[in-house]
């Protein structure tokens, strides 16, 4: 976390915390309310001050303010870029060790022991690659996904299987 906020939970160790303002889309991109976000300084300073607290909340510390977020999928998005995952906010370039489809064929992976979804815009490529020959019926999934050197165990999920396995609170409240 950045010095200045610290320096403010020190300074303010008790600021009530905010719900229902802040969400994280399936992109990795900041929302306030209805508005995305697209002030780079902003967007870089929620990316360095995002964290998780023992219950499983997804938060930005704003200062001495935690802004719990709201998740539409998971806490971290991935992206496959020259054979490594980039994960938003935080880019942590740790290899994944898992692979999950949900019924409706949203992909997700574990990395650094974290639950990511996979962005949309990079699912035909990875499809294409790590899947090929499959029918696209979430019912008979390769046990697979084979991503150049690195093939990942793939198995089928719902949404709230996988929010439960990572202790994942996607709609944080009081």
């Amino acid at each position: 976390m950045d010095s200045q906020v610290l320096a403010a939970m020190a300074k303010w160790p008790n600021v009530p915390a905010v719900f229902g303002w802040l969400r994280l889309d399936a992109r990795g991109q900041w929302w306030i309310r209805e508005e995305r976000l697209s002030h780079d300084g902003m967007v870089a300073f929620f990316n360095r001050n995002y964290s998780r607290d023992a219950q499983g909340r997804y938060y930005v510390q704003n200062g001495p303010q935690k802004v719990f977020v709201s998740l539409d999928a998971a806490p971290l998005v991935a992206r496959l870029q020259d054979g490594r995952w980039q994960t938003l906010p935080c880019d942590d370039d740790v290899q994944a060790r898992e692979a999950f489809m949900t019924e409706d064929g949203q992909l997700f992976i574990e990395i650094a022991g974290e639950l990511a979804v996979v962005d949309d815009r990079d699912l035909p490529d990875i499809a294409a690659e790590g899947l090929a020959g499959w029918d696209g019926d979430t019912t008979r999934l390769p046990a697979s996904l084979q991503l150049a050197e690195h093939p990942l165990p793939l198995s089928r999920h719902s949404l709230a299987e996988l929010w439960q396995r990572y202790g994942v609170v996607a709609r944080p409240h009081a």
